[in-house]
This record gives structure tokens, sequence and C-alpha cells, in this order.
């Protein structure tokens, strides 16, 4: 069985055939997926992103997708992961409510979860205003960031 893993960071397995816009390790093919997938036709029994898609233009993402399906071999499996609109509007209003009701450190944690809305609803670039926002000297609330973002928020943080 063929498995194909896009976008794939850090987080890979060795049997998988995984690529990424940059290679971060041995096993990792460094390609730019925005100009398609290196591989022929029908290729693959199973192909796999996450959180890849909200990082690409609108116009960008349909031609990733088609490539995608360009790939999977007939009754393949294709399974795409993107943030949870849902939990993210919903932590919205529960730091929007903290503010109203006077909690004033909440109004990092509002105006954290205000970006990270809309980073991933309408983000041009790469990483978009949370790289911006992570790469800052000072983070008055890290905590509530890196709880929120994970493992590879604290990893881009520590790289500055």
């Amino acid at each position: 069985m063929k498995l194909l893993n896009l976008g794939c960071g850090q987080c890979y397995n060795i049997n998988w055939i995984n690529i990424d816009f940059q290679s971060h390790a041995e096993g990792i093919i460094a390609h730019d997926l925005t100009t398609g997938i290196p591989f022929e036709d029908l290729s693959f029994d199973v192909v796999y992103h996450s959180h890849v898609l909200e990082h690409f233009s609108k116009e960008q993402g349909d031609k990733f997708i088609k490539e995608c399906y360009r790939v999977l071999k007939p009754g393949g499996i294709i399974r795409i992961a993107v943030p949870d609109l849902e939990s993210i509007v919903k932590e919205y209003l529960h730091q929007l409510d903290k503010v109203r009701n006077g909690d004033s450190f909440a109004n990092n944690n509002y105006n954290w979860i205000l970006l990270e809305l809309f980073d991933q609803m309408v983000r041009s670039s790469s990483g978009g205003e949370m790289v911006k926002t992570l790469k800052q000297i000072e983070l008055v609330n890290e905590n509530y960031i890196f709880n929120r973002l994970g493992q590879e928020a604290t990893n881009l943080r520590n790289d500055l």
C-alpha cells in the first residue's frame, strides 16, 4: 500500500512518503506543494494532509485538492484535517465574555483568539499573522497560546 503525507512538517512516518515545503529530516521530500504533487497519476492508495489547506489561497487550495485526487488510486482514501472553526469561535466567545466581565488578563487572550480566528479564515501568507505574533520578543499570554497551538508553536518560539 502506498501512503502519501503532504505538508508533514515535523510529524511524519517513515512508512509513508512524506513531503513538506522544506525538508526537516531525512525521509521528508522538500517540494513546493503550490506547484503540484510530484508523482504520476493514480500513484497512491492513501493521501493525507493535516493543517495544510488553510495555508493556501482559495485558488491554490482548489488546485491542491485536484492534485490530491489526481495522484489517488481509484477506491483510495483521502483524509484532510483543517482547523476546527467551531471550537475557535466558542473560545472567542468565551474570552469575549471574560473581557466584558472585567477580567483584564483575558484581554490578551481575546486579542490572540481574534487573531487566530481571522488568520485561520483569511490567511494570505504562510503562517499568517499568528507567526508574526509568535516571533515577538514578549508574549504576555504565552502559555495560553502554546496550549492552543501545541508543540509547533513552542518549536517556532524556541527557534528565535
